[in-house]
């Protein structure tokens, strides 16, 4: 091999290492659908299985129950803080009625 040979493989590396980083940094973000480069793509209802649909539709039904349970919760408890509020201003002491000697 000459002098000019190895130069121009050197460009040729250079070229394809450049190319590479470009492609790279350019296409595959923005154009190419990662979710389709990583196999996660959704190819409708008809994909999932029965057995996993059922699961998943009992494990919602599930988590939605539980979700009422903890808004009846909630809703419990605002109620006895309102209770709670309204018997306080209902009757409201005097802030010296602690320091009063009681006879």
């Amino acid at each position: 091999m000459s002098r000019t040979d190895g130069r121009k493989l050197v460009a040729v590396a250079g070229t394809a290492i450049v190319g590479a980083l470009g492609f790279a940094t350019i296409y595959l973000p923005f154009v190419a659908d990662r979710d389709k480069l990583r196999g996660l793509f959704e190819e409708g209802e008809e994909s999932i299985p029965e057995g996993a649909r059922r699961e998943i539709q009992a494990i919602m039904k599930a988590e939605k129950e539980s979700q009422k349970r903890m808004e009846e919760v909630i809703q419990q408890q605002q109620q006895h803080e309102e209770e709670e509020q309204h018997k306080q201003r209902a009757s409201p002491g005097s802030m010296w009625s602690s320091f009063r000697r009681k006879q």
